[in-house]
């Protein structure tokens, strides 16, 4: 039997609390804006992540006050990343060279996402846990009012006057917007970019304050250490070359690990301590933009970038201080807030993105790999270049 529906009412409703919802909300109630945050899970839970924080982030940790907790709560402070060919040839960037600061940090996301979600509750955001958006009020072009439901069928209102989509690469709240208002952008895509899958492991022989990088025919995965010692594994495959081994992730993954010289030799004694996590990834890339005027993306709503470039927790906290600067210099007026965030992400993100594009489709060549390894462990500058135009055009520390 369904419950009666608890009501609120907010000046920014924020859908997903990972870390681009989550951080956005801190930013906009500390500018005295009210705000509800709606979460489907409820928190602390794992989540599909390589738990790579580059060392850009730790500035935005700083900002919204939670730079401590984040460095004192168990994971790895990484001083380089390693790329290994499938031969298990290498060569290395540390993490200076990115800017931000020496060292990047490895911590799950349920640790990071919790810290995160903690301090929106303390800056004096409401936040809902355990419900999903399942409708809309949507009125003249512009949502009213999003509906929550739990798992028990009780059900949230939250009435509001501008409304952020940070639900991930489910683009959960812009897929109900487009079916209130017919249109036909989000048809399913007939087969996905990608398929990625992500375990912790005990025992491995990672060294410390290492992150790495491996190559293997169809795809490529991502190691580093997070707290009590375990290591995340985190790869991403081509569908076609999945479907060739099955679709039992362990089965998958033991298929593929012997293919890399390095990742077979680093997780020889090295055993899984949880269940396989598997999601597909549609598309990667800029998405459609919002067609109701006071709905907004941010994190991976807005955009998915290839994880490889280490960057992805970076443009989910990015994106939200844009939006939250927009939020707040426009006055509240969603046009301009429109405006302003999508002049400023553009500048911000659209390079990058195009890099990575073209660089994923170049390492889908047969001999990419290899060839890339063996340029980039000569050249210092082809280093520098590469960690240049994967974070935006900025002008990291020439540290190589």
């Amino acid at each position: 039997m369904e419950q009666s529906a608890r009501r609120y009412k907010a000046d920014i409703v924020i859908v997903g609390g990972g870390p681009a919802g989550a951080s956005l909300a801190v930013r906009t109630a500390a500018a005295g804006h009210s705000t509800v945050l709606i979460e489907r899970a409820c928190f602390p839970r794992h989540k599909l992540c390589g738990e790579f924080i580059s060392p850009e982030c730790l500035e935005h940790f700083r900002k919204l006050e939670v730079l401590d907790e984040m460095l004192e709560a168990g994971g790895e402070r990484i001083l380089e990343t390693r790329f290994f060919d499938a031969k298990g040839r290498h060569f290395t960037v540390p993490s200076s060279v990115l800017g931000g600061g020496l060292h990047a940090l490895s911590l799950s996301r349920s640790t990071m996402d919790r810290i995160l979600l903690d301090r929106a509750r303390e800056a004096g955001v409401r936040v809902i846990e355990g419900e999903r958006a399942g409708g809309l009020t949507v009125e003249e072009g512009r949502i009213t009012a999003v509906a929550a439901v739990d798992e028990k069928g009780s059900r949230s209102t939250v009435e509001g006057r501008i409304f952020v989509d940070a639900t991930g690469r489910r683009r959960s709240l812009q897929r109900l917007a487009e079916k209130s208002v017919g249109n036909g952008i989000w048809k399913a895509s007939a087969r996905p970019a990608a398929v990625a899958f992500k375990n912790h492991f005990s025992g491995s022989g990672l060294p410390p304050n290492v992150c790495e990088i491996y190559a293997f025919p169809g795809g490529y995965g991502g190691l580093t250490t997070v707290e009590n010692g375990r290591a995340n594994l985190c790869f991403l495959i081509d569908p076609r070359a999945a479907k060739a081994f099955g679709p039992q992730p362990e089965k998958l993954a033991n298929s593929l690990l012997p293919m890399n010289a390095r990742l077979a030799q680093t997780l020889a004694a090295a055993r899984p301590v949880m269940e396989w996590h598997a999601v597909s990834i549609d598309s990667f890339g800029q998405a459609p933009a919002p067609s109701l005027e006071n709905l907004f993306a941010t994190g991976d709503s807005a955009a998915f970038i290839d994880p490889f470039t280490g960057s992805g927790m970076l443009m989910a906290l990015e994106s939200s201080a844009l939006l939250a600067s927009a939020i707040t210099v426009s006055d509240g007026v969603t046009g301009a807030i429109g405006a302003i965030y999508n002049r400023q992400y553009q500048r911000d993100f659209s390079r990058r993105l195009r890099v990575c594009s073209l660089l994923r489709r170049a390492a889908s060549l047969r001999h990419f790999p290899t060839a890339a390894v063996a340029l980039l462990r000569s050249s210092r500058q082809a280093r520098f270049l590469l960690a240049a135009s994967t974070r935006g055009g900025r002008s990291p520390a020439r540290t190589l």
